[in-house]
């Protein structure tokens, strides 16, 4: 039971820390941030460089921005989300359940209006597992988006058949296509889900499927990064001599959302950034990921796109379009992703409908479930 008093009592505590006013690192990165996004060479600067820091490349102004229309009739959203239990000892069984949301919203003439499904999928441990060098959670994980991908791309050749190239079609991937947790993994992990999900985003490239992965509240640093590398390895070009001399040069808690912020205003998005983090060594040219922040009224949010689609400015204003409009009906994020995490999500009693059907198959096949004494008191069972 949560003591209320005590709780208060350690929220004081570390309120300091909790709420920390940046106000002086907004100012010193805004001042940095408007000499380098008015110097035309510091991008050819940064080449030069072997910095710590991952930091993005680009063409044009660093603080270029476009507009993006709040209106669209007529036109296919896709979305996918994930959800999981994972294995549990304490329940005698040794399997897992993925369970992969879907939902389809058209708008339009003559379009069907709203297709909604969930799919759920059970894992047994198998050789594969014994040969992956992972725990069961991270393998969990691993086929969780692999299965969202797998079922986004079924999915959306469907409605581009239907669509016939005639009406605009996105599939919003709820996060980042940059598979940053791979980076870590085992190589045998690795090279085993990397393949799969280039995969899954080359049959969508060979269709000419718009895909993009939505991240809200971004917590990216790649443009904080470039205004760490002025302050370290252009003070002096840039004249901040005196400000890495007396002033606390501590960035730590600016984001990229809150960079652009200084100059993106509500329905704008930033120029077009290349990602260059280690992972995205593994992907082909046409799917190198790159990246925009995008001012959707409510936030500010980044929306990550394979090289095909960025190198077209008409198909990045397709994109952009189809996300606001989704915004716009979603009250400030797409209503796509928000039904589709209701459709995958597995809740309390999920959880105990997956477990009391395993027990009963158990008995119809004679199996005696062992469940630890820890489940037996939780639940209060008597046997």
């Amino acid at each position: 039971m949560l003591n209320h008093a005590k709780v208060m009592r350690e929220i004081e505590r570390v309120a300091d820390r909790l709420f920390t006013d940046s106000s002086h690192e907004a100012h010193l990165a805004r001042l940095v941030w408007a000499k380098i996004a008015n110097d035309s060479t510091f991008a050819y600067k940064l080449k030069e460089l072997n910095v710590p820091w991952l930091i993005p490349s680009w063409v044009g102004r660093l603080d270029d921005f476009y507009s993006v229309s709040q209106r669209l009739d007529c036109y296919h959203a896709l979305s996918v989300d994930g959800s999981q239990i994972y294995p549990d000892r304490h329940e005698g069984v040794g399997c897992s359940l993925i369970n992969i949301g879907l939902v389809h919203l058209s708008y339009g003439v003559g379009c069907k209006n709203v297709y909604l499904d969930s799919e759920p999928t059970i894992f047994v441990g198998d050789q594969e597992d014994d040969r992956l060098n992972e725990t069961p959670h991270e393998l969990v994980n691993c086929r969780r988006q692999e299965l969202e991908f797998i079922a986004g791309l079924e999915q959306s050749l469907k409605i581009h058949k239907f669509c016939d190239g005639e009406i605009s079609f996105v599939f919003l991937f709820d996060g980042s296509i940059i598979f940053w947790h791979l980076e870590s993994k085992d190589r045998t992990v690795k090279l085993r889900f990397l393949a799969s999900y280039l995969d899954s985003l080359q049959k969508l490239y060979e269709a000419g499927i718009l895909t993009a992965g939505y991240i809200s509240l971004t917590k990216s640093k790649e443009l904080v990064n470039l205004v760490r590398v002025a302050l370290t390895e252009f003070a002096e070009y840039f004249g901040f001599e005196e400000l890495t001399k007396y002033m606390d040069l501590s960035i730590e808690h600016m984001t990229d959302a809150k960079i652009v912020r200084f100059f993106l205003k509500p329905f704008t998005r930033t120029t077009i950034f290349k990602n260059h983090s280690a992972i995205t060594k593994h992907y082909p040219q046409h799917l190198h990921p790159h990246f925009f922040y995008l001012h959707v009224g409510a936030e500010i949010v980044r929306i990550e796109i394979p090289f095909w689609i960025a190198e077209d400015e008409s198909l990045v204003k397709s994109v952009s379009l189809m996300i606001v409009d989704q915004c716009c009906k979603g009250d400030g994020y797409p209503i796509v992703l928000a039904e589709a995490h209701e459709q995958a999500v597995v809740k309390g009693p999920d959880r105990d409908f997956f477990y009391q059907m395993i027990k009963k198959v158990g008995m119809s096949k004679n199996h005696v479930q062992k469940f630890s004494q820890k489940v037996r008191k939780k639940r209060g069972m008597r046997f």
